[in-house]
Formats: structure tokens, C-alpha cells, sequence
């Protein structure tokens, strides 16, 4: 059986930064800056950029919701038509 705990902080960490909280073992866990393989540093920064890239399309897709209410609001209805009718199939 594995041991689940609820992770108790609310905190978010900073726009850009790696959550080091979601590692399964942090004991376990070695920083570029520790000497880790090349490819653990190229995985750690791969998984920076993504979540960078991530965060910076939510935020535009934020700020174009906002510029554009009602095109966006028709937008997701039309979405939501269409799979609503490749689901019923």
C-alpha cells in the first residue's frame, strides 16, 4: 500500500520557477547545480520551459477572453456543439 498524504500549502510557487514539491522522493532528488546527469539538467529545463510556455498562453488566453467577451463566449458554445454531436454518435 502506498502512503498518501494531502499536500497541506496553498502557496503557489513563482511564474517560471520548478516546483520541487511535486517529486515523489525529494531525498531522491539531484539539481543540475548537484552534479546530475546531462540529461536529468536537459529534462528539468525542458519541463522549465513548458511550464513557462504554458503560463504565458494562459495568461493571453485571459487577457483575449477579457478584450473579446462575446466572440469567445460563441466560440465555446460552437466547441461544445461540435463535440456534443461527435459524442452522440
Amino acid at each position: 500500500m502506498t502512503d498518501v498524504t494531502a499536500r497541506t500549502d496553498t502557496t503557489t510557487p513563482e511564474t517560471g520557477s520548478f516546483d520541487t514539491t511535486l517529486s515523489p522522493r525529494p531525498d531522491l532528488r539531484m539539481d543540475a547545480d548537484e552534479g546530475s546527469s546531462p540529461m536529468t539538467a536537459r529534462i528539468e529545463r525542458g519541463l522549465r520551459e513548458s511550464r513557462s510556455w504554458a503560463e504565458e498562453r494562459t495568461q493571453r488566453a485571459g487577457e483575449t477572453i477579457r478584450a473579446h467577451p462575446v466572440r469567445s463566449s460563441l466560440g465555446a458554445v460552437g466547441v461544445g456543439v461540435v463535440l456534443g454531436m461527435l459524442l452522440r454518435r
